[in-house]
């Protein structure tokens, strides 16, 4: 099954595809309706799959009387406006498979995140295991960790990071919702030093940056320390896997994490590596250079 093209997910990036004709609008409306097949297929709850019916349905009607006299920018910005407003605040089950929920705030991008994470599966659930040790950088209200803590169990451990304070609000709240005893989280970022840096601010709640100040509403100042750092202070030696999206922060992240990297030769690494042009090629040369073997997803994940 085809999956949605993670310009499409990261709409910071792309706020709204650009449609060019007749043909243009149709390849996205058979992506848009490939994705809904998708959910289906993998037993999302109902309700979500309800807001991608009506995001396909306003694609499909509404937005072509709007987009000539408009254009493709401002109508993609009221179609995606009005669609928010049926995605309320809500508690759902990650899926069929699994018992463990997630309490999503109001707004898309919420739900965009719910089927980034578990619908096109880019850090691949499956290689998590009973028992594991993970890392979960860039956590934002916990989709990620949620899957981790209910798959690792009470004998594994999950180290959430997210340096935003609505964000972790909510990841604390998901925390609090399965009444996992097995995760760690930590309202910090990492980077390759300790100390304070500033954190720019998004409307879109996953794509708050250390790096990218285009298109922030505003910066506050938050700790930061390296992986290495955090898991000598936490005396955790072995990790199973670190899973990291930043907005653009990876490298430093990764260049934080030398002892870490080296102790854990057969650790999985899965790295979001679409915020720049040149990030893909320095993720997998970073890595390459100390013995760990990449590839690229169709997502731009970069996996070790």
């Amino acid at each position: 099954m085809k999956k949605l093209p993670i310009s499409l997910v990261k709409k910071e990036k792309t706020k709204f595809p650009t449609i060019t004709g007749i043909k243009g609008w149709l390849g996205i409306i058979k992506t848009k309706f490939l994705v809904l097949l998708n959910l289906i297929k993998l037993q999302c709850p109902f309700k979500f799959i309800k807001i991608k019916i009506i995001d396909l349905s306003i694609f499909a009607l509404f937005y072509p009387l709007i987009r000539l006299p408009l254009g493709y920018k401002k109508a993609g910005d009221i179609c995606d406006d009005f669609l928010s407003i049926f995605c309320p605040s809500a508690i759902l089950p990650i899926s069929l498979l699994f018992k463990s929920k997630i309490m999503l705030p109001r707004g898309m991008s919420s739900y965009d995140s719910y089927f980034e994470i578990v619908g096109q599966n880019p850090y691949c659930q499956e290689s998590i295991i009973k028992g594991m040790n993970i890392i979960d950088i860039g956590a934002n209200i916990g989709m990620y960790t949620v899957l981790a803590a209910e798959k690792t169990g009470k004998d594994g451990r999950v180290i959430a990071i997210e340096p935003e304070p609505e964000n972790y609000k909510h990841l604390l709240k998901n925390i609090k919702l399965n009444n996992f005893q097995n995760v760690i989280s930590k309202n910090i970022a990492l980077t390759n030093h300790e100390g304070f840096e500033k954190l720019y601010v998004s409307s879109q709640p996953a794509c708050h940056s250390l790096v990218f100040k285009e298109g922030k509403i505003y910066s506050i100042e938050v700790p930061v320390k390296t992986i290495d750092g955090l898991l000598e202070e936490l005396n955790i030696k072995k990790i199973d896997i670190i899973k990291i999206d930043t907005e653009g922060a990876e490298m430093p992240i990764l260049k934080g994490a030398e002892k870490t990297l080296r102790a854990n030769p057969d650790m999985k690494l899965f790295i979001a590596s679409y915020h720049y042009p040149s990030e893909i090629q320095e993720v997998c040369q970073f890595l390459n250079e100390r013995g760990f073997k990449t590839k690229v997803s169709k997502e731009d994940i970069v996996i070790a």
